[in-house]
């Protein structure tokens, strides 16, 4: 698996721009996750942010203009969870461990 999260990593790198902005959303699964894990460590670890404030984060990271998409795959791979309302949003407290077959690869 490492070998192939490593090609992944590789083939990355070229959906970023020179100022690290993700240009493209990935289609394929493993890379997908790997460009959100980059976002969401991006969000401090036990801090509540509003939606407006992961909306900025989202925008600092990418090149293109959906944010919403990306702040729903953020939610529904559970590198964020978020209060019922949308009121509130917070790193996901096992993403880490969840995808730490892609991470430590990175």
């Amino acid at each position: 698996m490492e070998q192939e999260v490593q090609r992944y990593c590789d083939k990355l790198r070229r959906y970023y721009t020179e100022g690290d902005k993700l240009v493209q959303y990935p289609q394929k699964r493993p890379m997908r996750i790997l460009a959100l894990a980059r976002i969401a460590g991006r969000f401090e670890e036990g801090r509540q942010y509003t939606e407006r404030e992961v909306n900025e984060v989202i925008k600092s990271a990418i090149a293109f203009s959906d944010v919403e998409m990306v702040r729903r795959e953020l939610f529904e791979y559970k590198f964020l969870d978020r209060c019922r309302d949308g009121s509130a949003y917070w790193a996901g407290e096992k993403w880490r461990e969840t995808y730490s077959d892609y991470i430590e690869v990175q």
